[in-house]
């Protein structure tokens, strides 16, 4: 924090306006903007628009901050630098306003409380903040980020039928639907509540360098205490870059040390039109990743195994059928092409308790062989049996398997 009563060095300033460019960057918008400027003074921060509608509020705390602005700017006379000082009873120095200006179009106001620590040296940082505050408005202006918002609400609320409605309405509203998505959802747990927006805008941000490919816009859309990323992956290695990013990103938040634990969870990839279904799956992931994994962890969908089926419930007999199919295929498909028998060696591994030597007395094979398809078997299902996580992945496939035989 910048509270000390001297006017901020140039060094200071600097590092105050590249953060205000970092946030503005990620999008992090007015809210993010004026908790930087709460915390770099230890004040609380009011943000109002032209119709004195509240924006943002940063740094109460148990300050006691006005609900508007209103009254208290008309009250004061702007000074030649054109902020306003703002004096309430007793004329006693409480706050500073300053006009946030698009051009010449009046777009609101700034309002800084201090903690009884005098802030006109602080002036420039807080003409800074307002200007940087007047582009997210301006960008706002027309209902532009409005109008964008709104279509991710409908794309994700299924409103849209067909693939071609949803990309002429994407279009219209200057946005370039991408074929495909994969959504990452994420929060951090354990934030103090007076820091919490601040440690959230940098985790924003964090998430967002780490994803960013280049190969389009990534998505970033606020829900509840953390974030769903919708990152465009109109190839299959798309989609695996952005898994192998996402689950890079508690790594990223501690170099850049971020100190709480970060939690996720990665959806598959899914058309545009299905968008809903990974971000299902995302947050299916984080859920699951957060009570059976702990610690900071982001997890794909796809190495969850049974545990999306457990955790749903009212699963149909066909959901089983074909999760049984999708775990035990690579495995069917490399006995067939090499005419092995990694399937009925996993089943019968299980089948004995893990029991090496009578597998392999059953199979009338050297146990060293056993070893060896044991190995083949992790390496071609991606699955450790060493897990136990993943030994109930298998066991349960092998079952849904031996169920459903009779239909093969």
């Amino acid at each position: 924090m910048m509270t000390e009563n001297a006017v901020m060095s140039a060094d200071q300033l600097v590092e105050f306006a590249e953060g205000l460019a970092r946030i503005a960057s990620s999008g992090g918008g007015p809210k993010a903007l004026a908790t930087h400027l709460a915390t770099a003074l230890d004040a609380a921060v009011l943000v109002e628009d032209a119709e004195w509608r509240h924006v943002a509020l940063a740094g109460a705390g148990s300050r006691s901050v006005p609900p508007s602005g209103r009254e208290l700017i008309s009250n004061s006379a702007p000074g030649s630098d054109g902020v306003v000082r703002l004096r309430g009873p007793g004329e006693t120095l409480e706050a500073f306003a300053v006009r946030i200006r698009g051009g010449e179009t009046s777009l609101g106001w700034l309002s800084v409380f201090p903690s009884g620590v005098p802030l006109d040296a602080k002036i420039a940082a807080i003409r800074l903040a307002a200007a940087t505050i007047a582009v997210e408005l301006s960008r706002d202006a027309g209902g532009g980020k409005t109008r964008r918002r709104s279509f991710w609400d409908r794309l994700l609320s299924r409103a849209y039928d067909d693939p071609i409605e949803a990309k002429d309405d994407a279009t219209s509203r200057g946005i370039a639907l991408a074929p495909s998505y994969v959504a990452v959802a994420l929060e951090a747990e354990g934030l103090d509540e007076n820091s919490a927006a601040a440690k959230l805008t940098d985790l924003r941000r964090i998430a967002v360098e780490t994803l960013r490919s280049g190969s389009g816009e990534i998505v970033v859309l606020e829900r509840g205490g953390g974030f769903i990323f919708l990152c465009p992956a109109a190839l299959e290695v798309d989609a695996q870059n952005i898994r192998t990013a996402a689950t890079l990103i508690p790594r990223a938040a501690t170099k850049a040390h971020f100190s709480a634990k970060v939690v996720g969870g990665v959806g598959r990839s899914a058309e545009a039109i299905a968008a809903h279904r990974t971000v299902e799956e995302a947050r299916e992931s984080m859920f699951i990743s957060r009570r059976l994994f702990g610690g900071s962890r982001i997890m794909p969908y796809e190495e969850l195994g049974v545990y999306p089926l457990l955790l749903r419930g009212g699963v149909t007999a066909e959901e089983l059928r074909a999760f049984g199919l999708r775990v035990l295929e690579p495995l069917r498909a490399y006995d067939d092409k090499h005419q092995t028998e990694l399937v009925r060696t996993l089943r019968l591994y299980f089948q004995v308790g893990q029991n090496v030597k009578t597998a392999a007395a059953e199979l009338s094979v050297h146990r060293h062989t056993v070893f060896y398809r044991l190995r083949q078997i992790s390496e071609i299902s991606g699955f450790d049996l060493d897990s136990p996580h993943d030994q109930l992945t298998l066991r349960t496939a092998m079952a849904i398997d031996a169920l459903n035989s009779h239909e093969r």
